[in-house]
């Protein structure tokens, strides 16, 4: 396709001018976004072009929005792509077979080898790839993968394994590698554009509409998967863009992010497997990072959490997903208070203060919503969890079987109220606009261009003062000194309301959840050798501690009898409904005396955690 130099201009609003992805603020591994190679037709000649010896990896970004076939009509007619698009849509037909071994060694190793035969306008090609599974989270709700992609002679079969790079072949061992066969295969009919958002970003946009089949289509009627889904990727240019545009269809076509691609739904086909819970990727920061790579980085991988996980539950049901996400959301929302606590510092006068500042906070209070979902779907899971640790036996704490019955609605009701919030509209409306914020970097300013490192201590010196003042208000007695005979713990005496419990849980969070992301910043030092008495020698070396011990006892003390009150309330919400019973009355007394046990050694715990020095504030 040619690219005139008379562009349509944007008709997307809040385009700013934000890093391009050809440079290296983009893309958080260092790089900027290789171009990818061009998608172009097949020549005329009768010969067939030889098949390029070398290909260079290079790094795709793209976005995926799930659709429905009436939707994907309704977006081929859209007025906004007339204006977008350089030139006619192309329809191609488009069949990929992906190959493994029996045992998936390919897959193992996060790897997936393909070979493409293309059909429709400009002629047939045929294109072996190897693409790597996972993404690597570097932009926010985009996939990010590396990809390696020669052209095949059109009338052959099968992928060239002569083509692999040694680094690649040298995966399988021989024998490997004559098991490689056909595994499971798409069947595509694509229509795409390329969009010109603005005058320097170029986006293709891919509307799919098909099926994964188990077998190379013709050889079997095996199981299938639908596949209707709109693909946005950044051929050059503003990785802001994609989300406009997304955002742009979004609101006169209903759409859904995703993160699954047609890959993953073929490995599920072929395994039997469900999606399973997906852990945070590991944060990379360093001690030169500035706030905004810090905001930035923490942001982009809260939010590919996020919908990572928000996928896996859609499609499976896994329950462990809902943990994940609640942990990406507090995530998600310690990046944007990072944002706006920096720019509240001085020496910045308030009438000097960013703008973007209430962009964080008002962005972060329409996720208010959302985690709201989360913790009523937590609360029940964890009282179910806790439930199934308990005997069934007569006579033991727990729930009757009516009981039961009654926890399991009530868990999977807050399971599809938190589904139903995230099929809808406005959900994936909040995230393209998260996103294109994130991206567009129209919330620098010169206060996020310090080094982290240097406001770190200050922030976490002042939700941990914001901790002692929650737990001073909880007016528990002093802890025994050392050597004291302890004071027997008793349910009677007088407990804190929930709410100045809930305010110390939160507050304890915040302070975690911050350290975390600072983590980072300071590197863990070796401990001292440890030598033997009576030995000589430089002695073996210790592992280093974990620097966040300290806080994680205290986060866990601070939690602990939130939590027990949380699961009474819970119980006694659950006896209201069903009616009172022996179990459900013993257990509620088992989790008072939990409590009780817990706020009991709150104060000795704060103590210990208080006489530490945590990482931030050494050296000052």
């Amino acid at each position: 396709m040619t690219t005139g130099p008379a562009r349509p201009p944007s008709t997307i609003s809040g385009s700013d001018p934000s890093p391009e992805a050809s440079e290296p603020d983009a893309v958080l591994a260092g790089a900027g976004i290789a171009q990818p190679i061009p998608d172009s037709p097949a020549p005329t000649s009768p010969a067939p072009r030889p098949p390029t010896k070398r290909a260079l990896a290079v790094r795709e970004v793209e976005v995926k929005l799930a659709a429905t076939p009436a939707a994907l009509g309704r977006l081929q007619a859209l007025p906004l792509l007339a204006r977008l698009a350089d030139g006619p849509p192309a329809h191609r037909h488009q069949v990929t077979t992906y190959y493994d071994t029996p045992d998936l060694a390919l897959a193992a190793h996060g790897l997936a080898l393909r070979v493409r035969r293309q059909s429709g306008q400009g002629g047939g090609r045929r294109v072996q790839t190897v693409k790597t599974w996972a993404s690597d989270a570097g932009t926010a709700a985009a996939a990010g993968r590396r990809e390696w992609e020669w052209e095949l002679p059109v009338d052959g079969d099968g992928p060239d394994r002569a083509l692999l790079p040694a680094t690649l072949a040298g995966l399988l061992t021989e024998a490997q590698w004559a098991e490689v066969a056909p595994r499971f295969a798409t069947d595509i009919r694509r229509t795409a554009l390329l969009l010109h958002p603005d005058p320097r970003t170029t986006v293709e946009m891919a509307l799919d509409q098909g099926e994964v089949s188990l077998s190379v289509p013709g050889a079997g009627d095996d199981t299938t998967w639908p596949v209707a889904e709109v693909e946005l990727e950044l051929k050059g240019g503003r990785v802001a863009a994609l989300f406009e545009v997304a955002a742009a269809l979004h609101h006169h076509v209903p759409l859904r992010l995703t993160t699954g691609s047609k890959a993953d739904a073929g490995l599920r086909l072929l395994t039997g497997r469900p999606a399973t819970a997906i852990a945070p990727h590991a944060s990379s920061l360093t001690p030169v990072s500035t706030v905004a790579e810090g905001f930035r980085h923490t942001a982009r991988l809260a939010l590919g959490h996020l919908l990572e996980n928000a996928t896996v539950l859609l499609e499976s049901g896994d329950v462990q997903a809902v943990r994940q996400m609640a942990a990406a959301s507090r995530r998600l929302d310690t990046a944007l208070r990072l944002l706006r606590l920096v720019m509240a510092l001085p020496p910045a006068a308030p009438a000097l203060t960013n703008p973007q500042g209430e962009a964080a906070e008002s962005l972060r209070r329409r996720l208010t919503t959302l985690r709201t979902l989360l913790e009523t779907a937590r609360g029940w899971d964890r009282l179910a969890e806790r439930v199934a640790l308990l005997p069934d036996r007569k006579g033991a704490a727990g729930l009757s079987r009516r009981q039961r019955l009654a926890l399991d609605h009530a868990a999977g009701q807050a399971r599809r109220r938190l589904t139903k919030h995230l099929q809808g509209a406005g959900h994936t409306a909040l995230v393209l606009d998260l996103a294109a914020w994130i991206e567009g970097g129209g919330w620098a300013c010169p206060a996020l261009d310090q080094p982290l490192k240097a406001v770190a201590p200050r922030l976490l010196a002042d939700l941990q003062d914001k901790v002692a003042k929650a737990l001073t208000r909880l007016d528990l007695p002093p802890p025994p000194s050392p050597g004291a005979k302890p004071t027997p713990i008793t349910t009677k005496a007088a407990t804190p309301d929930a709410d100045a419990l809930e305010r110390l849980r939160r507050r304890v969070q915040r302070l975690h959840e911050m350290a975390e992301v600072c983590r980072g910043l300071y590197p863990v030092t070796a401990a001292k050798p440890k030598t033997p008495k009576g030995t000589k020698g430089a002695g073996t070396k210790r592992p280093a501690a974990d620097p966040l011990a300290p806080l994680i006892r205290l986060h866990a003390a601070a939690t602990a009898p939130a939590s027990a009150r949380q699961a009474a309330r819970l119980v006694a919400q659950l006896a209201k409904t069903t009616g009172p019973g022996a179990r459900s009355t013993r257990l509620l007394s088992r989790l008072a005396q939990e409590e009780a046990l817990a706020l009991a050694k709150l104060p000795a715990t704060w103590r210990g955690y208080s006489r530490r020095r945590m990482f931030w504030t050494v050296g000052r």
